[in-house]
């Protein structure tokens, strides 16, 4: 079970204001809206919902848009037929909320093993990093990591941490850190949040700053992210997103990244879409 349908989860989800409906051990996020009509989110589930169970609920909240993004285990053609059932008064929302394909990369073995899996480029910005002297802290300072993402999103960076501090808030410590890279002379350069469930570490915000790029800071914190994974008795590292071929004409602002996560030995995952 990934994250999003776990209790922990539901429980962020409904501090953000939405309604958490579980059904057949499934959750269901819902944001009624009235006049116009409430959205409902079913994300990462193994199993599809019984769509005659299902519709009571969404028209109890009068949801008229239902974003349904299941788990990789889920296949392709199973859930075109579930869609077909949908009756026509929901309409199905064929642009995703989450990523429709991630980048898993294995950190069970030995740190020399895992450092192997690395690309040639990858292994020499790590030592690079090093030699310009860039450090790295396991940290809990979630504020700090923040107000860094915030500054290198540019205008409106704010956006993409927005409800950071209640998920950083509703996990033990056992579950999460926060990566922080330091130049030789202290300055802060770059940070990467960890979540994990069910041994598997979320990748879920970084960020850095032009100069702790040119220093190579972000491959040094994805290196020191993979054995703090390993640390907090995880399996894998998921990159929470990457490019999707699939979708060709969109987040072509991904590609960059993309190829940066690529180069760290992981494994392509390919979600379900909504037809």
């Amino acid at each position: 079970m990934e994250i999003q349908q776990s209790a922990l989860y539901a429980s962020y989800i409904r501090s953000l204001g939405w309604v958490v409906e579980t059904l057949d051990g499934c959750h269901i996020f819902i944001k009624p809206f009235p006049i116009i009509g409430g959205i409902a989110k079913i994300q990462r589930v193994t199993r599809l919902p019984v769509v005659k169970k299902l519709v009571p609920i969404l028209d109890r909240y009068h949801v008229r848009r239902l974003a349904i993004e299941p788990d990789s285990r889920v296949r392709q053609q199973d859930l075109a037929r579930w869609c077909k059932t949908i009756p026509r008064h929901i309409a199905l929302n064929r642009d995703p909320f989450i990523p429709t394909k991630t980048i898993r990369v294995d950190v069970r073995g030995e740190e020399n093993e895992i450092f192997s899996r690395l690309s040639e480029a990858k292994r020499r910005a790590v030592r690079r990093a090093q030699k310009n002297g860039v450090t790295v802290s396991v940290s809990k300072n979630i504020d700090a990591l923040i107000r860094l993402k915030n500054r290198s999103a540019g205008f409106l960076g704010f956006i993409t941490t927005a409800g950071a501090q209640k998920l950083w808030a509703a996990l033990p410590d056992t579950k999460k850190a926060v990566l922080l890279a330091y130049t030789a002379d202290k300055q802060l350069v770059g940070g990467i949040m960890l979540i994990c469930w069910s041994n598997i570490a979320y990748y879920w915000i970084a960020g850095a700053l032009p100069k702790g790029k040119k220093l190579f800071a972000p491959t040094l914190l994805v290196w020191e992210a993979l054995k703090e994974s390993k640390h907090l008795g995880c399996k894998a590292l998921d990159f929470v997103g990457v490019w999707d071929e699939r979708h060709p004409d969109k987040n072509h602002e991904w590609k960059g990244f993309t190829k940066f996560k690529e180069g760290f030995g992981g494994e392509t995952l390919y979600y379900p879409m909504t037809p």
